[in-house]
């Protein structure tokens, strides 16, 4: 049983892990992991396909990660990965059909799954509105000495 959230990083952790939780048997059914489903949900089935690179900086890992995770994919089927037509050493990755069904299965019980589905749409939107806001860094002035990272909170008793 989890601890009630005391932050609103400890209450973002609580839903993430409650909607992975819940979700986890449907993206089994397709033999997906979080970390695979996280892989397949950085490549915009709308866009070209991307770099390792680029997917490696969007999922915020390190491109040996994502190439394990990559793996996994091509065997599954549900990506390809193919050399750059202007760059050999660079890697692009493209969905496949089965690929594009699998991550909008994944995405798709990872919605269903959110706990945020208790709040109104309107409350949702507004908790949208409130995490983007959160993640706008504000570029350093070119001179400005590098911030030093907040404490760490204490632990709660």
């Amino acid at each position: 049983m989890p601890l009630p959230p005391h932050t609103p990083l400890e209450a973002i952790y609580e839903v993430v892990m409650a909607t992975i939780q819940r979700a986890a048997p449907a993206m089994a059914e397709y033999g997906l992991t979080m970390s695979t489903t996280y892989a397949l949900w950085a490549i915009d089935p709308d866009e070209p396909p991307p770099t390792m690179k680029v997917v490696a900086q969007r999922l915020r890992c390190s491109s040996s990660s994502l190439t394990f995770t990559s793996d996994r994919l091509v065997k599954l089927g549900y990506i390809t990965r193919t050399e750059h037509p202007t760059n050999r050493r660079t890697r692009l990755l493209a969905l496949t059909p089965p690929g594009r069904a699998a991550r909008a299965a994944a995405l798709n019980a990872l919605d269903k799954a959110s706990p945020l589905l208790r709040l109104s749409e309107t409350e949702r939107a507004d908790l949208l509105d409130v995490l983007t806001r959160a993640l706008v860094l504000e570029p350093e002035a070119p001179d400005a000495p590098a911030a030093s990272p907040p404490p760490m909170p204490a632990p709660h008793p």
